[in-house]
Order: C-alpha cells, then sequence, then structure tokens
C-alpha cells in the first residue's frame, strides 16, 4: 500500500502574491527570487511577518517552509546608496 497520503506533498508559499508550491522543506532568498522572477542581482527578498519588520532573506540563507501556514514573501529593488 501506498503511504504518501501522510507525506506532504509539497509546501505552498506565497511570492509576490502568486501561490507555489515548494517540494522540499527548505527554501533559500534565491530560490525565491528565481520563483519570482525577478534579477537576483537588482532585487532583495523579504519574510513577510506579524509587525512592523519584515526580515530580508540572503539569497543563500534557508528558510524552514515546515511550520504550520503559508509562508509569504515578497520582493523588492536593492536600496543603493550613489555617490
Amino acid at each position: 500500500m501506498e503511504t504518501s497520503a501522510h507525506k506532504p506533498q509539497g509546501y505552498k508559499i506565497i511570492v509576490d502574491h502568486k501561490e507555489h508550491t515548494w517540494p522540499e522543506q527548505f527554501i533559500t532568498g534565491l530560490q525565491l527570487k528565481n520563483l519570482a522572477g525577478v534579477d537576483a542581482a537588482t532585487y532583495s527578498v523579504y519574510m513577510q511577518v506579524p509587525g512592523p519588520n519584515d526580515p530580508e532573506i540572503a539569497d543563500g540563507q534557508p528558510v524552514d517552509l515546515s511550520k504550520p501556514g503559508t509562508e509569504k514573501f515578497f520582493t523588492g529593488k536593492k536600496h543603493t546608496t550613489e555617490g
């Protein structure tokens, strides 16, 4: 008998208001940028959390998706100081 009924078929996440299913427990900032279709060099990705400060997720930083609920992320242009 197949026992995969109890195994998650993927983790639902939302990136820039679009729902995705990610097959692994962890996802990195770079993988999130790729899902969003943004340029990794000029965009940052943030995790939406309650409160005023949404933490930035670094390109190589893994995020654990196994917690209850759907994790939400958004991208934005990096702030640069020209001068």
